[in-house]
């Protein structure tokens, strides 16, 4: 198995609202793989299936990467690739 690599990175808010990028099926399943009981619903069992099957060769590395995007969609945590991220050399300058 390798990690399953997206053709683009899926970037995620965590935390306190910081941006995430996620590259691969594996580094999905990881976050998903952190998921408090309570937001285990059927959409995460579906996307924990599908990375799971990405790493397996049984299901495309897209696919896994579009469920990943349905999933973080529906739980507001996407961020579409329009906006900026924040680097230490742009927070530096802006004062962030």
């Amino acid at each position: 198995m390798d990690s399953a690599k997206f053709d683009s990175p899926v970037t995620i808010l965590i935390g306190l609202g910081f941006p995430c990028k996620i590259r691969t099926a594996r580094s999905a399943l990881a976050y998903l793989d952190g998921r408090p009981a309570c937001d285990r619903d059927e959409a995460w069992e579906a996307t924990v299936a599908t990375c799971r099957d990405a790493l397996a060769n049984r299901a495309s590395t897209d696919e896994a990467r579009d469920i990943f995007v349905a999933f973080a969609r529906r739980r507001d945590i996407f961020v579409e690739d329009a906006m900026p991220q924040v680097t230490p050399d742009l927070a530096r300058r802006t004062g962030l």
